[in-house]
């Protein structure tokens, strides 16, 4: 299950983020009884209870998210605004990181379920987030989604978010006067915009097909090398360079 939060936190299989744009709501108390925790939460500490506790409030975050920013992308598609302005209209929603409040990192919450691995609630839970379903269930827009197609959708991403990180760059000098949060999640709605312009799809669709055809797209050397330059032109955007393992 290694890495398995991040690539359950993916929004469209675009960026990978976990961010829920709504309200800063009360702790539950399971995820409060984590807070409590003397200095930094000891992974030891932390009881299967609680990491099923942190996972519904993920899978929670991630319907808040995806509603938000579906209407934030349906309101750019009527009225198209500047980077800056998509910016101010994230941060005035104060973002929400579920792991932040449990005052853990992903790679910690990563060690966690890997730890309870074998129990099934938990599995289901992620299974949730990753919003794996069966074929059945997919819609039938999606499954004529193409290989073909994503890497076009993919490709088109890369060119979209590298300009976006020129624009950045030359606009603002100190990018630390930034929520680098807020900028990721202002990113991946004007390019979710871009993208059901061109293609009509949205980054839901996106994502749905990128699940259906992970065993294809896992051994396609187009696509595998569109997801580095891509995971390296978000790191030139928030100031973190990437460094493929």
């Amino acid at each position: 299950m290694s890495r398995v939060f991040l690539v359950a936190s993916s929004a469209a299989g675009i960026i990978g983020i976990v961010y829920c744009l709504s309200k800063r709501q009360p702790a539950s108390p399971a995820v409060a009884v984590v807070e409590e925790l003397p200095g930094k939460p000891k992974i030891d500490d932390i009881t299967r209870e609680q990491v099923q506790e942190i996972l519904q409030e993920i899978i929670k975050s991630k319907v808040q998210m995806q509603k938000c920013m579906r209407d934030l992308v349906k309101g750019l598609r009527a009225k198209p605004l500047s980077f800056e302005e998509t910016y101010q209209k994230v941060n005035e929603t104060a973002p929400v990181d579920p792991l932040e409040k449990s005052g853990l990192s992903t790679m910690e919450f990563d060690q966690l379920l890997e730890k309870y691995q074998t129990d099934a609630n938990i599995r289901e839970s992620i299974a949730k987030i990753m919003g794996a379903s069966p074929a059945s269930q997919v819609p039938e827009k999606v499954q004529r989604i193409e290989v073909k197609t994503i890497i076009q959708v993919h490709t088109f991403m890369l060119e979209e978010l590298k300009t976006l990180v020129a624009h950045f760059q030359d606009a603002q000098s100190n990018k630390e006067s930034y929520d680098m949060k807020s900028v990721t999640i202002a990113a991946q709605i004007l390019i979710s915009s871009k993208i059901e312009e061109k293609f009509d799809i949205t980054a839901e669709d996106v994502e749905s097909a990128v699940l259906m055809h992970h065993t294809m797209l896992a051994t396609d050397g187009d696509f595998s090398k569109l997801n580095i330059e891509i995971q390296h032109t978000m790191g030139k955007l928030m100031g973190t360079p990437f460094n493929p393992s």
